[in-house]
This record gives structure tokens, C-alpha cells and sequence, in this order.
């Protein structure tokens, strides 16, 4: 048959829905739209432009805060490999001609809920815990996981850099000394509140008792945090950048769009290779999260709070050198260099499931508290 003559081939065009969101909450609404494609036998194709509605109910529209028009015209493709063969604005595919789809953010969100039973998300409640919240947060980030790993594949030369400096950082370290991911999410922080920084301290001061030789890996967009942590824990501290000097890094014009999504792109690498993570919410810890399944079960999430904070549901999960009850493991050597070779390896082409995660390896040793054992780590 001829191109005229043959069946239409499907292509969801897979978008963003509001200009202030920053590169991982966009990410975390094309993980949603992915999966509507992959159910509904639809090709995707990510396209995140100049222009963007200033909200997902706006008709005004505002600009994509990481679009730079040196950099081309897709900022998906400024940091991550295209998820099909289909190219922007193409009327064939594979000899087919196409017929493009699109859907809207929050209907594919609700799509994804009604066929998977969850959505992509990074925000949970922060306020009650317990075991049905705990269930629903380890289902979403299963489920994040599963997406990331089928769909997204991050540029090489991103790749490399993050894995030349988690070489050069695990070198440095004594025997059982362990790298402590901490992701202080700063300036515009907004959605959930911002907490004292103060609240990283008990649980990094008992990690490095824990652990003696272990240093900080610190990602931070605020330059007041990443000083105050240099500060307190002088010669542990391990980061790509210091963080900037603005209230808000997603809207400042000062900052070059394209330099802030890469530098949140490697901060989200390199938490994801780390022994143990502590964050409060963020999509780009989320993000690390989903990279590196492990840390599911190997995380602390700060933004829990009040009653939250006292449930059992939370502090059976707390590991004891946080003053909690669980014994949590953490990754053995051996399996963090395996991890760093995946990294530097090619990927596999978009739309393929990688090979299952590497077990997490022996298991740390109680430190000085009873607790019976737990496989959690903190609760979200």
C-alpha cells in the first residue's frame, strides 16, 4: 500500500501543562502520559516547548523556565534520549501516515489511577502516617520506577560525569565508609513548606557516628544551605555545585535555563547512587528515587512531621542511628561499583525494561539500639 493508503499509526504528543513547574514535576507528568500511550498502543513523543500554559486551567500562556532557543526547540531532549523514532512535526512513521493525539496533564493522570490503580506523583501527605499511607507511597514509587526504567534514559555525557565523580568519591572513602545522600531543597520551595534546616542534623550526626569515614553527598539549589552544611560538617561535604544565591530557581532570569537543568539532572544521578538518602519532598529526590529502587527502603523523608512523625507507622521505619527502630541495609561495595558500571553502560533503547535491580548486599549491623528488624527505610 501506499503511504496515502495505509492505517494511521498513533502519536500522543506528550506535553507540559503549566510554565512554573521545574524540570522533575515536568518529568513526573510525562512519566503519567507515557503510560496512557503504552496502554492505549499509542507511539509517544515528548515535546516540551518554548511556550506552556501559565497553569493547567489557564489559557494565557508563559514560557518553559529551561528553554533556551541556542539549545533547540524540545527541552526533553536538552537532558534525556527521544522515547520513540517519531520526530517533531513528522506526517509519516515508519512508512504509515500519523495521526497525533494529546491529552490532557490531568486526565492521563486519572487514566493512570483508574489502569494501574496509581499515578505518578511526588507529593504525599506529610501530616498522618500510617501503614495504608506507607503501602500507598511504596505502590507510586513502584510504579515510578517502572516508568523511569522503560521510558527514560538519560543523555551519556550526564551519565559519565556523574559517574567519574561517584568513582572519584568512593575512592576517597576509608574502608566502610558509606556516602550519605542529603537533598535540601531550598528557595522556591513551595508546595510543601519549607522545614529548619536544623532538622537534617540529629539524623546526619548519627549517620557518621554510624558510619565513621562516610561524608555527605549534598545536593542543594540554595547557596544559605549548602554554607551552613560546610559549615557544620567542614571536610564531609561532597556536591557538584554550592548551590544559588536567589529565592527562586525556576523563575530567576539571571540564571541560565539550560545550566539549572543540568545541574538538577546530575544532583538526581548522583543521589540516586548514594549508600542512604535524606530529603523532605521534591520531585528531584523523588526522581532518585524511581532511578534507584533501592532507596525505596533505604531513605528518610524529612517533611514528615507532628503526629506523623510519633506513629509507629514512621518510627518502625526510622533506621536506630536516627533514633528509630529499624536496622536498614545499605548497599555492599561490590554492588555500588556494579551500580556505577551500569551507569557508564549504554542504554537500552527507550521502551525496553532494563535487567532487574542488583540486591542490596549485606546488611548493616545494629548500632548501639534494640529495634527489631526492618527492611524499610523512612517513610517517604
Amino acid at each position: 500500500l501506499s503511504v496515502l493508503g495505509s492505517a494511521p499509526r498513533g502519536v500522543l504528543l506528550v506535553v507540559s501543562d503549566h510554565n512554573n513547574h521545574g524540570l522533575f514535576a515536568q518529568v513526573e507528568r510525562v512519566l503519567n502520559q507515557l503510560h496512557l500511550a503504552a496502554e492505549r498502543g499509542l507511539t509517544p513523543h515528548v515535546f516540551l516547548g518554548h511556550k506552556v500554559f501559565n497553569a493547567p486551567d489557564a489559557c494565557d500562556v508563559g514560557e518553559n523556565q529551561y528553554y533556551e532557543s541556542g539549545r533547540g526547540p524540545n527541552v526533553w531532549d536538552y537532558y534525556f534520549e527521544p522515547v520513540s523514532e517519531y520526530t517533531t512535526g513528522a506526517a509519516t512513521l515508519g512508512g504509515r501516515p500519523v495521526r497525533l493525539f494529546s491529552a490532557s496533564v490531568e486526565d492521563a493522570r486519572r487514566y493512570a489511577i483508574r489502569t494501574a490503580g496509581d499515578a505518578v506523583t511526588s507529593y504525599f501527605e506529610f501530616k498522618r502516617y500510617s501503614e495504608e499511607l506507607h503501602a500507598i507511597r511504596t505502590r507510586v514509587r513502584a510504579f515510578g520506577a517502572k516508568l523511569v526504567g522503560t521510558w527514560l534514559r538519560v543523555k551519556p555525557a550526564l551519565r559519565t560525569e556523574a559517574a567519574e565523580l561517584l568513582q572519584r568519591w568512593r575512592s576517597s572513602l576509608p574502608p566502610g565508609g558509606r556516602l550519605l545522600g542529603v537533598h535540601a531543597r531550598g528557595t522556591d520551595k513551595a508546595a510543601h513548606p519549607k522545614f529548619p534546616l536544623e532538622r537534617f542534623f540529629a539524623p546526619i550526626d548519627g549517620f557518621l557516628a554510624a558510619h565513621p569515614g562516610s561524608r555527605i553527598l549534598l545536593a542543594t539549589d540554595d547557596a544559605r544551605y549548602h554554607a551552613a552544611l560546610q559549615k557544620r560538617y567542614p571536610g564531609a561535604i561532597l556536591s557538584r555545585g554550592s548551590g544559588y544565591a536567589t529565592r527562586n530557581v525556576v523563575r530567576d532570569p539571571a540564571l541560565s535555563r539550560h545550566a539549572k537543568g543540568a545541574d538538577a539532572v546530575m544532583d538526581a544521578l548522583l543521589l540516586a547512587h548514594s549508600d542512604y538518602l535524606l530529603k523532605g519532598t521534591s520531585a528531584l529526590s523523588e526522581f532518585s528515587l524511581w532511578l534507584s529502587p533501592r532507596l525505596a527502603a533505604a531513605h528518610l523523608d524529612l517533611q514528615i512531621e507532628g503526629e506523623a512523625a510519633a506513629s509507629p507507622a514512621y518510627t518502625s521505619r526510622v533506621p536506630v542511628w536516627a533514633g528509630g527502630e529499624a536496622v536498614v541495609p545499605l548497599p555492599s561495595p561490590a554492588v555500588a561499583l556494579a551500580e556505577l558500571d551500569r551507569l557508564r553502560a549504554p542504554s537500552p533503547p527507550a521502551g525496553v525494561s532494563p535487567p532487574p535491580s542488583l540486591p542490596t548486599g549485606e546488611a548493616e549491623a545494629p548500632h548501639g539500639h534494640g529495634g527489631r528488624r526492618r527492611g524499610g527505610g523512612g517513610g517517604g
